[in-house]
Formats: structure tokens, C-alpha cells, sequence
């Protein structure tokens, strides 16, 4: 008898502690990432090469989005960087600075590794990023590696 009452005793504190400790996890879990601020807008997407050509695409889809996690994330949708290049990949810049000031956002950025294909590319790291959202516009250019790429587009 003496060992079920110990028994029972310790699966009463040990039940009590367990519900202690699932109220504390509760209040550690992360926030769901929503968008704060979204847009899309569609455009010409130019890379240049290093021969000095220039490879254009039409009527690629960029995206922003400010969210609680990654900052102002540019997506450039379904792009490629060369005729050569086998498939259209989308690429995320997330931690983009921006400044909003009177509907007008500036964009900047340097060091950022952009994400493609579910995972980073540190080779193609993001450089001399700036640009602009004003009047239904996207204007981007940077440097994707080694090669400069702008984007002109309107909102869709």
C-alpha cells in the first residue's frame, strides 16, 4: 500500500510539473510570419554578362513583402540569368533597408544572400543594392555576384 501511495504522489507532481512547464513553452513559440506591407508589380528583368552583352527578360513578376521575420523581401519570380541557363528559378533578397517617407520607399542593400531553390547562394551574394517604389514603379539594381542586374516594372 505505502508504494501505490508513493506511486500516486509522484504522478501527481510529476503532473503538476508537466502542466507548469507546457503554460512556459507556450509563450516561447514563434509568431507566425505574416506580411505586414505586400505588392507586386511586373517588368524587364536585364542581367549583364561578362562578354558586355546584356540578357533581357520580359514579364517577370517581383514581389515585396515586409514581414516580421526576414524585414522587406524583394522576390523576383520564374528568372533566369543567361538563355543558356537550363531552368527559371525564384530568387528571395530578404533584410532589404528600406525607408518609407510620404509613399515613396528607397531601397538599399549590401552583403545579402539571396535564397533560390530552398536554400542560400553565397556566391551570388547581393551588392550596391538600391532602388525605388513610388507611383506604382519598382526600379531595382544591384549586383548579383558578379553580375549587375536591374528591373524596371509597374504595379500589376
Amino acid at each position: 500500500m505505502k508504494h501505490l501511495q508513493f506511486f500516486a504522489t509522484l504522478l501527481i507532481a510529476g503532473t503538476m510539473f508537466t502542466a507548469c512547464g507546457s503554460e512556459d513553452k507556450k509563450n516561447d513559440d514563434p509568431k507566425p510570419v505574416e506580411a505586414v506591407t505586400a505588392d507586386s508589380f511586373q517588368g524587364t528583368f536585364s542581367v549583364g554578362n561578362s562578354d558586355g552583352t546584356t540578357y533581357t527578360q520580359e514579364n517577370v513578376d517581383v514581389t515585396y513583402a515586409v514581414t516580421d521575420t526576414a524585414g522587406f523581401v524583394l522576390t523576383f519570380k520564374q528568372v533566369s540569368f543567361s538563355p543558356k541557363m537550363p531552368v527559371k528559378i525564384d530568387m528571395d533578397i530578404p533584410n532589404v533597408t528600406y525607408e518609407n517617407e510620404n509613399g515613396k520607399i528607397t531601397l538599399s542593400g549590401n552583403e545579402i544572400i539571396p535564397y533560390a531553390m530552398g536554400g542560400e547562394f553565397p556566391k551570388y551574394t547581393i551588392t550596391n543594392l538600391s532602388g525605388t517604389v513610388n507611383d506604382g514603379t519598382l526600379s531595382v539594381s544591384m549586383n548579383c555576384g558578379s553580375s549587375p542586374v536591374t528591373f524596371e516594372g509597374s504595379k500589376k
